[in-house]
């Protein structure tokens, strides 16, 4: 039979009708530590509390932060040049303003060109400001006989209407960095106002209810993006969609532990507990967070993209197919064997996923180079064996971090020449370099040397089995071990010196980087690594809850891998955070943001 638990007051070291004798040593220990955790643990004020300067819960917890004005500095009015500072290029530049005295820093330096919004002292009246209405004038030093800076726009932005949730004020000054410095130190110059720290606009956003953090992370994502589809998941983020899904788990855990906590004091006076509904709570807010960990692979390669390895032997393409990929000179060019000595990396926007080329150095047996058996009898001697001797050493450290690249790389392309086949050489690559790669996309390069070759691959392509796979065994010489790892559904035909089959290849990359996606379903939103991290700590906490469920252990278990489970929830929306992790985020950001 189920023992019954029943905690009171007045006999919280004892377990009632069991006893100390029905549980293992560990887990005697176990509950003890979390019962006196649990003794020092109100769920009414654990989870809105305000502590350091930072409120921590919902909107109006954060609107009694302002209130009792806990932090100093968030009551100081701040500003910043918020476009990037490029010297002498761009078409307009943004001063923002943010605080209280927002409206009577910009009245002090801009006089409007309608004397109708000017005071008796050409002074720009507040009383004109109307939230989101666009002013023409100009920005002027009222320290230096109302010198005219620059003809500008103002775009006052009245709280709770704004950015920040504050009064801002935005000043659209000429391009460059010479006007907008020049309206930024006249605002300085007020002394009503100063310098933004980094992030601090966004974190007044999350500090005033705007804002939650895993909205502010995906600013930050947003303006870092480098491709279409990162800036999409960003944008997906800062919407509310992951915090939606996060508030609603935590929501479900706080609820679970509200009555779970009533039930140690009352529970002589509340219904039998349906144990199967609490498990069914935290099954559920476990998927949310688990559908959330799920995408977090893919917003970590779409922010920073994979790597491609081009690898080959000496004088297979390799160099000339960066070139033509990036359509750039990155790598250089040329008939002799082993001109390239080191990685070269360059960067391309395949289907919206950020993917940097590693051009690698030709991968070959020792000896010397074919280049150098070249030179000049007359030169040889001591020195000519010398250089020689160094042009050994230089190459065999290109071709070791070729190896490493290869090995490392998300992705691999094995560049073959077509032209000549397979030979030993490319069996050295393969089996030094390729042999443990994760994904590899065979490349038949200098198709343009192989005659009636577009009909050729045309035909290929219809029937990979009939006319791909033994034009590859019979003509090309390529082994079986390599088409089965490679398969026929990853091998490309194309000329980098003719430009032509750079497409079919970015299908296939992009094909191949998808597939590696393809457990992640639904909407696929932005997740850092320090919500993932704590995403795991939930995950984690929920499973002890039902560990606990299911050995019988005592509510105080489960109560405390609740209460850690939504903490952890409340670190991804930021209602649960320090000030340390909060200064870190918001460090990451540019001044003006």
């Amino acid at each position: 039979m189920k023992p019954v638990y029943h905690h009171h007051r007045e006999c919280k070291s004892c377990f009632c009708r069991t006893t100390s004798a029905s549980l293992s040593s560990s887990s005697l220990s176990r509950f003890r530590r979390r019962k006196k955790k649990r003794e020092n643990f109100n769920p009414l004020f654990a989870f809105f509390s305000i502590r350091d300067g930072v409120c921590k819960g919902p909107k109006k917890w954060r609107a009694a932060a302002a209130a009792a004005d806990v932090s100093s500095s968030s009551s100081d009015t701040i500003v910043a040049i918020a476009t990037p500072i490029v010297p002498q290029l761009g078409g307009v530049s943004i001063v923002r303003i943010s605080g209280d005295n927002a409206r009577a820093v910009a009245g002090e330096i801009f006089i409007p060109s309608s004397k109708k919004l000017r005071d008796d002292d050409d002074k720009f009246s507040s009383r004109s400001f109307q939230s989101h209405l666009v002013l023409h004038g100009t920005a002027v030093d009222r320290s230096n006989a109302n010198e005219v800076i620059d003809e500008v726009l103002l775009l006052p932005m009245l709280k709770p209407r704004s950015y920040t949730a504050e009064d801002v004020v935005e000043i659209h000054t000429h391009g460059g960095s010479v006007c907008a410095s020049r309206v930024l130190n006249a605002c300085l110059r007020t002394n009503m106002c100063r310098l933004a720290r980094n992030g601090e606009f966004t974190m007044r956003a999350f500090l005033n209810g705007r804002l939650d953090l895993s909205q502010a992370e995906a600013v930050h994502s947003l303006i870092r993006a480098e491709t279409d589809e990162a800036a999409v998941q960003a944008l997906k983020t800062l919407r509310g969609g992951l915090s939606n899904d996060v508030k609603e788990a935590r929501g479900r855990m706080i609820d679970v532990l509200a009555e779970l906590e009533a039930r140690l004091d009352f529970d002589d006076e509340m219904v039998p507990l349906d144990v199967d509904k609490i498990a069914r709570e935290v099954d559920e807010a476990k998927e949310v967070a688990l559908s959330a960990l799920k995408t977090s692979q893919k917003n970590a390669s779409l922010s920073v993209g994979c790597t491609l390895a081009i690898v080959g032997r000496p004088n297979a393409g390799k160099s000339r197919l960066l070139n033509r990929w990036t359509k750039s000179e990155r790598s250089i060019v040329t008939d002799v064997e082993g001109t390239t000595r080191d990685v070269v990396e360059a960067t391309v926007n395949v289907s919206g996923v950020k993917i940097t080329l590693l051009d690698t150095a030709g991968i070959r047996g020792g000896g010397t180079s074919s280049s150098n058996s070249d030179s000049d009898s007359s030169d040889s001697g001591s020195n000519g064996e010398e250089e020689i001797e160094i042009i050994d050493k230089v190459e065999a450290v290109g071709i070791e971090r070729s190896k490493i690249a290869a090995r490392g790389a998300d992705l691999c392309a094995f560049v073959l020449d077509a032209s000549r086949g397979w030979e030993r050489a490319d069996e050295t690559v393969w089996k030094e370099a390729l042999d443990v790669a994760r994904n590899v996309i065979f490349v038949a390069n200098k198709m343009d040397d192989i005659s009636e070759s577009a009909s050729l691959i045309e035909e290929m392509k219809s029937d990979p089995s009939g006319k791909m796979k033994p034009f590859l065994t019979d003509r090309l010489r390529v082994p079986e071990y390599v088409l089965d790892k490679c398969t026929l559904n990853n091998v490309v035909f194309l000329s980098a010196k003719e430009g032509f089959g750079i497409e079919d290849l970015e299908s296939k990359v992009s094909n191949t980087f998808e597939s590696g996606l393809s457990s992640v379903e639904g909407d696929a939103y932005f997740v850092s690594s320090r919500q993932s991290e704590a995403l795991k700590h939930a995950v984690e906490a929920m499973e002890r809850v039902k560990e606990s469920a299911l050995n019988d252990l005592p509510v105080d278990f489960w109560t405390i891998d609740l209460r850690e489970a939504a903490v952890a929830l409340g670190e991804v929306t930021g209602e649960d955070v320090s000030e340390d992790i909060l200064g870190t985020i918001f460090e990451r950001f540019c001044i003006g943001k």
